[in-house]
């Protein structure tokens, strides 16, 4: 970037923040992400896109602005993205830190228990379908919640829970549908987006339930593991209605009205929990599952794995082993992941199956950037509020 374009750039910095947008064709822009990084400060942009899940960096470093504090990287890249991303910083001593964008902080619901998702700046690329509920949560006040502490004697552990009550009047008396959000946290989207769609008049009054999983221990735990699954229906859901109860609040005892939801080995989870557990769970929610998981596969292959048997993941051989479940599952993927082929693969042997499912790709990575908005859809999807009948279903006309 030569000397002459730098004021150009400050004042576009100034109105728009970063990073800066160019188009170049009906499909492709020129994206350049601005930072100042401080003396002797290297800089390389790490973004939630590609075959690794997580960050991944990129290896050109930004160039220095002439006659500013400021470096700049543009690259070439779809319109059509939405994505996660923080900047690399190498200092002197070789020290590195990971940062926001200082001209694109963080959105709200930008904090996430893994590190690697956490506190990401996002860009939005003009041709990225939008997320208007999530839009619409943003600008909701967050929801006070209380934790309550879940003591597990299957797993000889405790964890803490989060319960977020639907916004409006629950005097009608009547039970309420739920869903249960693995990797929850108070600053999770769910309970935002939850409400804005009620307000909105397009979603049964619904409870979030957040569980928190405990540090490496999620590693086990969301991974097909039998007692973990077992806690969620024979312990979690008792305790849930029971201490709502004492409240004066009805959880359904339905498994319809039940939804389990989670992203990435928590999407992997809610699948296989629901496939084990139908009478508790009616529905799973799956955002980019590590559906491809098998205890005795690593992730990745390479020349290794032609010399020997790959077993089929463990979630695929457990649905084609059994009769169809009574559950509905809704799931969605980033057609920039890695794992991508493993949705496209659970995707049909759920519809050669004959299950109820939806299935949705958006135009990312294995990021939060989407699945915060798409959990609108998923919710939808489990409990839309039933259309008003017509004048005529009513019996009379308007005059």
């Amino acid at each position: 970037m030569t000397g002459a374009e730098t004021p150009a750039l400050l004042r576009r910095l100034a109105e728009s923040g970063g990073p800066l947008v160019e188009r170049v064709s009906a499909d492709e822009v020129d994206v350049t992400f601005v930072d100042e990084p401080g003396a002797g400060t290297t800089v390389r942009l790490s973004v939630v896109i590609g075959p690794v899940i997580g960050r991944n960096t990129i290896d050109t470093e930004f160039t220095p602005v002439a006659g500013t504090p400021l470096h700049a990287l543009t690259l070439r890249m779809r319109s059509d993205l939405r994505f996660s991303y923080v900047f690399t910083r190498r200092g002197p001593t070789g020290e590195e830190e990971q940062v926001p964008d200082p001209f694109n902080p963080p959105p709200p619901f930008s904090e996430y228990p893994e590190a690697r998702f956490s506190g990401s700046s996002v860009a939005v690329l003009p041709d990225a379908a939008p997320l208007p509920w999530l839009d619409r949560a943003e600008a909701l006040p967050s929801p006070a919640m209380e934790p309550a502490v879940l003591t597990s004697e299957i797993l000889g552990n405790e964890r803490r829970v989060w319960v977020s009550m639907p916004p409006g009047d629950l005097s009608d008396e009547s039970a309420l549908p739920f869903v249960i959000q693995l990797d929850g946290t108070p600053h999770h989207s769910a309970p935002s987006v939850r409400d804005a769609l009620v307000r909105a008049g397009l979603l049964r009054p619904c409870a979030v339930v957040l569980v928190d999983q405990l540090g490496m221990q999620r590693y086990q735990e969301l991974l097909c593991d039998p007692a973990f699954s077992r806690m969620l229906a024979d312990e979690l859901l008792p305790w849930l209605r029971e201490r709502l109860s004492l409240q004066g609040v009805a959880l359904s005892q339905d498994p319809a009205d039940v939804a389990l939801a989670g992203e990435s080995y928590g999407g992997l989870c809610a699948a296989w929990t629901a496939l084990h557990h139908p009478t508790a769970f009616g529905n799973a929610i799956l955002q980019s599952p590590s559906c491809g998981y098998h205890p005795d596969l690593t992730w990745g292959t390479g020349a290794g794995e032609l010399l020997r048997r790959i077993p089929v993941p463990t979630l695929f051989a457990d649905l084609l082993a059994a009769e169809p479940a009574p559950i509905r599952l809704f799931h969605d993927a980033g057609e920039l992941e890695g794992s991508t082929t493993h949705s496209r693969w659970l995707d049909q042997v759920l519809t050669a199956k004959g299950y109820d499912t939806s299935y949705t790709e958006f135009a990312g990575g294995h990021d939060y950037a989407w699945w915060r908005g798409l959990f609108a859809d998923a919710l939808l999807w489990c409990f839309p509020l039933p259309a008003e009948p017509d004048a005529a279903q009513r019996g009379y006309e308007r005059s």
